[in-house]
This record gives structure tokens, C-alpha cells and sequence, in this order.
């Protein structure tokens, strides 16, 4: 089964980013996942466009960058300067979520729509024939290392169902609490794209590596 393995650069190790952004392009298929909050649509507050702009040059990887953000479509432009290749907004913090949609499509860039666990399908499936990402939360947004929630399964079945049904083809992405085991049911349930944070970076890189590579090689 083929799905992506995208690292989010939050849990990284900042006075060795080189390094662990080299550790993201060693596994197939690969993305950066960049999260941008401001300290308003969620409490914590993490990196912005400069920091975006050192990574792209030392890797050519696919860069979605997950906007946590008061108006969002703030950053659309500096993103896209930034080397931004999909951006990603929050349904709850639009009520115009086409118009931000056609923002970044005419920007040259993909878009993708995420919701908060507490949020059901229902409030974007109008929407999902113009996104190229359903990203899903699995933890509530804002803080690393939170525990997957289990309920989520049921949102990403029925994220696919509706892809399927509808003949659409945007990608499932899933965020939070995503490991070795959780990757399973993630996967088995429709995901294509798994956000890993702590897990990827806070343990011994071999170990996570051959956990991945085993992942790969598994048939679903």
C-alpha cells in the first residue's frame, strides 16, 4: 500500500534542523509538514515564513504547510514565497471557505481543508469536489504529544466513502497521535497521508525507519 509519511517539524530538534529534515527525506514517499499557529485560533504560537524559507533550501520535498491561524489568508502569499507547494485552513475559522479555496488555486498552489475532532463531516462535504486535502485531526490542534483519538477512524471511513461515492479525489490526511500502531487502523481506514510528530522525531531514528519500511511492506 502506498500512502505518504509526512513529518511534522514541530516535535524537531531546532538547533539541528538540517539533520533532522534529513532524516525526513531518507523515508519513500515523503512530505514536510509545517504547523503554523499564532497563539490566537490555538494557544501556542510556533514558526513563521523565515523559517519555511532556510528549510526549502536544503530540500526539495512536497512542503503543506497547516495553517492554526486568525485569518489565514494572510499567509497565503508569503507561503507561496516561502515554497509552500499545499496549504491547508481550518473550517472553523471561515465562513467563506471556497473564496480561500480559489485564493490558493490562484496562487499556483494545491488546497486542503482540516477539521478539529469535535467537527463532523457534514460542515465541509460541499466543499470536499474543490480541496485536494481533507486533513482530519486525531488530537485537538494546538500541542504535540497528545494521545490519537479513536473516534476519528469513523470521520476517515467516512471521508473515503464519500471520495468514493462521489468519484473525488482528494487525498485523507491525518494528524495526531500517529505512531507505529495507530498507523494501522489510520491506514486500514482510508488514510493516504500520516502526520507524525513526536513519534517520528523523539525516538531512536533506526527504530522509527525499520517501523515505517515495515508499514510499506505490509498488505492492508
Amino acid at each position: 500500500m502506498k500512502f505518504i509519511i509526512a513529518p511534522s517539524i514541530l516535535a524537531a530538534d531546532f538547533a539541528h534542523l538540517s539533520r533532522e529534515i534529513d532524516k525526513i527525506q531518507q523515508m519513500p514517499n515523503s512530505w514536510v509538514h509545517l504547523d503554523i499557529m499564532d497563539a490566537h485560533f490555538v494557544p501556542n504560537l510556533s514558526f513563521g515564513v523565515p523559517v519555511i524559507k532556510s528549510i526549502r533550501s536544503i530540500t526539495p520535498l512536497p512542503f503543506d504547510a497547516h495553517l492554526m491561524v486568525d485569518n489565514p489568508e494572510f499567509f497565503f502569499s508569503p507561503l507561496k514565497d516561502a515554497g509552500v507547494n499545499y496549504i491547508t485552513f481550518h473550517i472553523e475559522q471561515t465562513n467563506v471557505p471556497l473564496k480561500l479555496i480559489r485564493k490558493i488555486k490562484n496562487l499556483g498552489l494545491k488546497a486542503g481543508i482540516s477539521l478539529k475532532p469535535a467537527t463532523p463531516i457534514s460542515e465541509v462535504e460541499n466543499i470536499l469536489p474543490y480541496v485536494d486535502i481533507l486533513l482530519v485531526m486525531s488530537v485537538e490542534p494546538g500541542f504535540s504529544g497528545q494521545k490519537f483519538i479513536n473516534s476519528s477512524l469513523q470521520k476517515i471511513e467516512k471521508a473515503k466513502e464519500i471520495r468514493e461515492s462521489k468519484k473525488l479525489h482528494y487525498l485523507i490526511s491525518v494528524d495526531g497521535g500517529i505512531n507505529n500502531k495507530t498507523a494501522v487502523d489510520v491506514l486500514k481506514a482510508g488514510a493516504d497521508i500520516l502526520v507524525m510528530g513526536s513519534y517520528f522525531f523523539k525516538n531512536p531514528f533506526k527504530v522509527v525507519k525499520a517501523q515505517i519500511e515495515k508499514l510499506i511492506e505490509s498488505n492492508f
